[in-house]
């Protein structure tokens, strides 16, 4: 259910929270990410065991100090991943429905899905959405450009006259259609990019930098790239979906009071086939002429740019202070502080 015409399958939906893949991947060596994390740790403790070892038969006793300090660093790194583990099977386990009770009445073939399958349908429905209002203006613009193209002509004998009595609506109408083309293709490019970006960003920080940052943090020189690396994956993973979920709310509430406005304003309220169809050409004839053109066209028109405004340019735009404040804070709390403003720039 959806006006979306493929389903999108994220990867992290479908690697690592379907059914069993969490629990198998522990065990399915550096090939699956949850393996690739424990090998990254193990090879820290070896390393450091090393280090210990040829510290302790050297005698060096400021280098035994050393090592006991990484020591103690790195079983923080290890009860973070032990933590990340634990948050990655909870986020697998919470369902959308436990989030956003009401989206069982919206759309129930999401109530009992993870938040990475939602968030990324979400986004994906949203561009389709755009789409197809820019089939209904291109069919508008059609309509536009073949009234304003109009012409009658009486010219018997070469003396009359050539008329254009509505071309001046289109200098009125194609500027805004161009424009609204314009916005809505842009914001159909930068939901899909956040689609790709939620889905292959999220799974290669799980399955590559996150290991990457446990091997960093687990030594004094490269402690704070690892913790910035550890920190942009827990953002990613765990306040990226919730914020996309959360959005679902007031970008599709846009259209509800305007479109019952509608039908209260000319009767289409739960009528039969025929007496619809009666009101329809009564509506047409009486309301499709003149001024209330313009009031009818705006009416239906209105909703549906409120909508492409909040999901592609007011909610992202929020979504994305809140992940920059939160990468920065985090980061700054595991290793160094980091701006990713220039990574989240596109949304």
């Amino acid at each position: 259910m959806g006006f979306y015409l493929t389903e999108f399958n994220p990867l992290m939906d479908s690697a690592v929270c379907a059914s069993g893949s969490f629990s198998q991947s522990l065990f399915l060596g550096a090939n699956s990410w949850a393996g690739a994390s424990i090998m990254a740790l193990l090879a820290s403790a070896a390393v450091l065991a090393f280090l210990y070892m040829l510290a302790t038969l050297l005698q060096n006793q400021s280098a035994l100090a050393n090592v006991r300090l990484e020591l103690y660093e790195f079983a923080v790194t290890a009860a973070i991943l032990t933590v990340v583990f634990l948050l990655l099977n909870g986020m697998c386990s919470v369902k959308t429905s436990w989030v956003y009770p009401d989206i069982s009445s919206v759309n129930p073939d999401w109530a009992d899905k993870s938040m990475y399958y939602s968030s990324t349908n979400y986004l994906m429905q949203f561009a389709d959405y755009t789409l197809r209002i820019m089939s209904l203006q291109y069919v508008a613009y059609m309509f536009i450009d073949w009234v304003t193209s109009m012409e009658i002509s009486s010219t018997p004998m070469g003396i009359g006259a050539t008329l254009k009595p509505v071309s001046g609506l289109g200098s009125v109408f194609k500027p805004v259609l161009n424009n609204a083309f314009s916005a809505e293709t842009i914001g159909v490019v930068t939901t899909e990019a956040q689609v790709y970006v939620m889905d292959y960003g999220s799974y290669g920080l799980l399955k590559y930098f996150l290991p990457l940052g446990l091997v960093l943090r687990s030594f004094n020189v490269t402690r704070r790239i690892g913790g910035t690396l550890i920190a942009l994956t827990l953002v990613f993973l765990f306040i990226y979906p919730p914020l996309v979920i959360l959005t679902y709310a007031p970008v599709n509430a846009s259209m509800l009071s305007t479109i019952d406005y509608f039908k209260g304003a000319y009767g289409a309220g739960v009528i039969g086939a025929s007496t619809g169809l009666w009101m329809f050409i009564q509506f047409a004839a009486t309301y499709l002429w003149g001024p209330d053109f313009l009031f009818a066209y705006a009416l239906a028109t209105m909703p549906a740019a409120a909508k492409i405004f909040f999901g592609a340019v007011f909610m992202p735009l929020f979504n994305t202070v809140i992940l920059v404040t939160t990468a920065r804070y985090l980061s700054k709390a595991l290793g160094e502080e980091i701006d990713i403003t220039n990574l989240t720039r596109m949304i």
